[in-house]
């Protein structure tokens, strides 16, 4: 369904006359659970950090998909997912980002969303493993297991 706005233009699936910025103090609360969130994914307790990183998103006001930091959240909640082994739920959130401002050339979320779908058996894995490599090069999967590296071949620059 798409936001409205008489004078907009359509991006990522929404009319939008300019992105909005969300209150300072609501941004603050918002990169504190965040950052708390990592706290815990970094632990590896990632059923609390995906609770954090929830509790970051309940704060971004609807429509959701009009704000840039909903795009990083949703990228946060489908990596916790990926790291907690639920690739379906990893793919949904991670493709809600890629609806998000500016998430859409993020190789860290192409590369995420590439591998919840390899691990789903998916042949949409390429595609955003590709479009990882394409945004991010190389560095992109330095740490991440070999077998995601492989299914990429760069493509030729003129």
């Amino acid at each position: 369904m798409l936001g409205f706005c008489p004078t907009g233009k359509q991006q990522n699936g929404f009319i939008m006359s300019q992105l909005l910025s969300l209150d300072p103090s609501i941004q603050q609360k918002i990169k504190d659970l965040c950052f708390e969130g990592y706290q815990r994914y970094d632990e590896a307790d990632y059923p609390q950090a995906l609770r954090l990183f929830y509790q970051a998103w309940l704060l971004v006001p609807k429509p959701q998909p009009q704000f840039e930091e909903a795009g990083w959240i949703l990228t946060a909640i489908g990596d916790g997912y990926f790291r907690n082994k639920q690739f379906q739920q990893g793919t949904e959130a991670l493709r809600s980002a890629l609806k998000c401002p500016k998430t859409d050339r993020s190789a860290f979320t192409h590369l995420r969303l590439g591998q919840c779908l390899y691990e789903l058996g998916s042949n949409e894995a390429i595609e955003q493993l590709s479009e990882a490599f394409a945004i991010g090069g190389e560095k992109t999967f330095i740490k991440e297991p070999v077998k995601y590296r492989h299914l990429v071949k760069p493509v030729a620059r003129a």
